[in-house]
């Protein structure tokens, strides 16, 4: 699947991608300027929620929100929620159970994973389908970052290029990947410049990142319409319609 592939290719660097997992990468902690900095930097400031040093701690992204804001980075799981995929986790205790990729996150910056302490995740698997996929990563420089945006699309045509089902998935402007529920607005539709256009201006209006990472969050929102186009535009049949 071309999603994934282009996904796992750019997750950090050729050194850590050798010695890494994919496990690892979907268990991936959330970040924030604040709390990926350094023991004196953080104490210079005093600590936030996610590294509390007292109660009641702060979230210096949001100071009056009650919640930890802290983004979700992983490259893989934007790709592989929009492939459908299924994960695996194992407890000495109570065995496998098998759950949607996408049940694993939660929208909580601390609380970000559904997977019980005592619970490994152990297997990865993408139920089968003829799926045109696609990742774009948005990152400052080519190699190592995180993403600061990331935008996941798979799909499926039928003929003259209409769209059976399609999926896509928003990374790194929550503190989960973000299933787009616009996704089904494609079904039956061909896509055309038009439809591209009304489905990125719908479903960007899930971008609402804040200043917890690298660029300037409005230009971020900007680019999540901008990403939304383009995988639409790469996937679509070169037979289809343009307009």
């Amino acid at each position: 699947h071309e999603a994934l592939f282009r996904a796992a290719a750019q997750v950090a660097t050729p050194l850590i991608r050798s010695t890494a997992t994919i496990g690892g990468n979907l268990c991936l902690d959330t970040r924030c300027n604040y709390y990926n900095q350094s023991y004196e930097w953080r104490k210079a400031i005093d600590f936030c929620m996610k590294a509390p040093a007292s109660e009641p701690a702060i979230c210096w992204v949001a100071p009056s929100s009650p919640r930890c804001w802290a983004v979700s980075s992983s490259d893989t799981a934007p790709a592989l929620i929009a492939l459908d995929a299924r994960v695996t986790l194992f407890s000495k205790a109570d065995g496998a159970r098998e759950i949607p990729l996408d049940a694993l996150y939660r929208d909580d910056g601390i609380d970000y994973l559904a997977r019980r302490p005592d619970e490994v995740l152990t297997n990865v698997r993408i139920p089968p389908g003829e799926w045109k996929s696609t990742y774009w990563k948005l990152r400052r420089r080519g190699s190592f970052d995180f993403p600061v945006l990331g935008a996941a699309a798979a799909i499926r045509f039928g003929s003259g290029g209409v769209v059976e089902d399609a999926r896509i998935v928003l990374g790194a402007v929550a503190s989960r990947p973000l299933l787009v529920p616009e996704s089904s607005f494609l079904a039956g539709k061909i896509l055309t410049d038009d439809v591209i256009e009304q489905f990125a201006e719908r479903a960007s209006s899930h971008a609402k990142p804040l200043d917890n990472t690298d660029f300037h969050m409005t230009w971020r929102k900007a680019m999540a319409r901008q990403y939304l186009a383009g995988v639409l535009r790469e996937l679509r049949p070169q037979s289809a319609p343009s307009a």
